[in-house]
């Protein structure tokens, strides 16, 4: 019912670019934390559109299911703008406005984080002066729980600019699930063929840039976990986390991308907390956890590494790639520290023909990662393997400039060089050579279209030892190869997340071996070679 009150509530979302903030909250409403700051982005706007300076600002705690009723008075013969926003796990918060005899007179009934009731009391004939009268807003949340700043803005009747745009983003949009759900159920098809069960639903949420979302779980010893999330329209890149019951990080993915996925096995059972965090764009995201046997993994053999700093590490490993035919390599980086979380991007400029940039880390055990994306932001290549080198490559036809992000776990410090490698033509070649040993030696080949999940068999002739390695192209993320006997028993393996593997093994006598080729994750061509001697 509205009773001698105009009244509108209104939740918008889409359109502006976001702006970075210029000013600080007040105290009263907490910490200068991400839901001040993105209120921070609202005050600004509202302020611009003509609707001045926020007043009576707090910070209020609001659990699913519940509610909180505020007191307030509202000046008759002008206008108030309430807003509210919810950070946390509230995805779905509204509110509403009820007069002091409880009748409601306005409410916000738009699903989302944001919430807005626009009120302009007019004032009575006999008194035209601003007078007040009691009014109790409600806040609800529907779905989720969290924080809420609440701010009112007080304007003359028939000013301001409106409220189009308002919200955008600010908070997630209201989009549908249904991209991210069909992109999960296909993950979820294709792992079950491998013998992985889903622990539960999925789960969705409308994340703004920059939210996240946690799920506690309960880990056995023993076990594989797999955890696979996706992004819908408008998120560009989302960050998977998974943290011990100390907080402490035990596995990631923070590639540039909006299709994470990462692998956990632990030894002992423990308690974890998954997050997924819109690290750029905002919409749709959704999560699955998976769980299964471990898969077969055998051990990396030690790096031959003379000296612990990070320019002699590097040295040893372009030493590795010109006894094989790579070209002379050139530094782009000497010497240059990186703190435990921090990211560093580089530009380079690769092509024509297959290259590779090479990084190390150290002193100690650093763990170094890198990722390489193009001039448009598009993910190229990564290597997310835990050790201290990492290596990424592509085979641009003409000269292109590319960004490397270098990312480490540990304190230390990192060298980075460019390698070309004139011997590959391709991507699956580049992949090929990085594995390959560095004797020539004459190997069968065979090039093989590939779906994620699927996988064959390539039959050896009997022999005593066998070598056999792959190489997908750009599409491909993970290949795996297993070497078996006729019994089928496993002989060796090379299970690692990364687009190429190499596996190897010699018998006392002769035997009767294939190789099996698994594409675990993307699809495309997969180069092949391998031999029996």
């Amino acid at each position: 019912m509205i009773r001698a009150l105009v009244a509108c509530a209104l939740v918008l979302s889409c359109g502006e670019p976001a702006a970075p903030p210029v000013e600080e909250s007040p105290s009263s409403i907490g910490p200068m934390d991400a839901l001040a700051r993105r209120f921070g982005r609202l005050r600004r706007r509202m302020r611009d559109r003509g609707y001045g300076n926020a007043q009576r600002l707090q910070r209020r705690f609001v659990l699913e299911g519940q509610g909180i009723a505020l007191p307030l008075d509202l000046p008759a013969g002008e206008c108030t703008t309430w807003l509210a926003l919810a950070g946390g796990g509230l995805r779905d918060l509204r509110a509403s406005l009820y007069d002091g005899d409880g009748y409601e007179t306005a409410s916000d009934d738009v699903r989302g984080e944001g919430a807005l009731l626009h009120v302009c009391p007019p004032a009575s004939e006999t008194n035209p002066a601003p007078s007040t009268a009691p009014y109790y807003l409600e806040l609800r949340a529907l779905e989720g729980s969290g924080a809420v700043v609440l701010g009112a803005f007080s304007s003359p009747v028939g000013e301001g600019d409106g409220f189009d745009e308002l919200f955008a983003g600010v908070v997630a949009p209201p989009v549908p699930f249904r991209e991210v759900e069909d992109a999960l159920v296909e993950v979820r098809d294709a792992l079950r063929e491998r013998g992985l069960v889903a622990l539960g639903e999925p789960i969705f949420r409308r994340l703004a840039e920059g939210q996240g979302m946690r799920r506690p779980l309960e880990l056995a010893g023993g076990r594989c976990y797999v955890v696979v999330a996706r992004g819908g329209e408008g998120v560009e890149d989302v960050d998977l986390y998974l943290h011990d019951a100390r907080g402490g990080e035990v596995a990631r993915d923070l590639g540039p991308d909006a299709h994470p996925r990462l692998e956990h096995c632990p030894d002992q059972a423990h308690a974890a907390t998954l997050e997924a965090r819109a690290f750029q764009g905002s919409g749709a995201v959704g999560v699955i956890v998976l769980s299964g046997e471990p898969r077969e993994h055998e051990p990396p053999p030690p790096e031959r590494v003379e000296g612990a700093e990070p320019l002699a590490i590097l040295g040893t490993r372009l030493e590795e790639l010109e006894a094989k035919g790579a070209g002379t390599p050139i530094y782009l980086v000497q010497d240059a520290s990186l703190s435990p979380g921090e990211t560093r991007t580089h530009e380079v400029l690769l092509g024509p023909g297959c290259a590779y940039v090479v990084g190390a880390g150290g002193p100690g055990e650093l763990d170094l990662d890198l990722y390489l994306v193009d001039a448009e932001g598009r993910s190229v290549d990564r290597d997310a393997r835990v050790q201290r080198t990492a290596r990424v490559g592509v085979c641009p036809p003409e000269p292109a400039l590319y960004r490397v992000t270098v990312k480490a776990y540990g304190r230390g410090r990192y060298a980075l060089a460019r390698a070309p490698v004139p011997v590959a033509r391709d991507v699956a070649e580049l992949r090929l050579f990085g594995v390959r040993n560095p004797e020539p030696v004459e190997m069968q080949s065979s090039r093989l279209r590939l779906t994620e999940g699927q996988r064959t068999q390539l039959p050896m002739p009997p022999a005593r030892c066998f070598e056999a390695i792959a190489g997908g192209m750009d599409a491909v993320a993970d290949v795996d190869l297993r070497l078996r006997d006729e019994q089928g028993e496993l002989l060796a393996s090379d299970t690692g997340p990364a687009p190429w593997a190499r596996v190897e093994h010699c018998a006392d006598g002769n035997v009767r071996a294939s190789v099996e080729v698994l594409l675990y994750r993307g699809q495309g061509e997969v180069e092949v070679q391998w031999r029996a001697y």
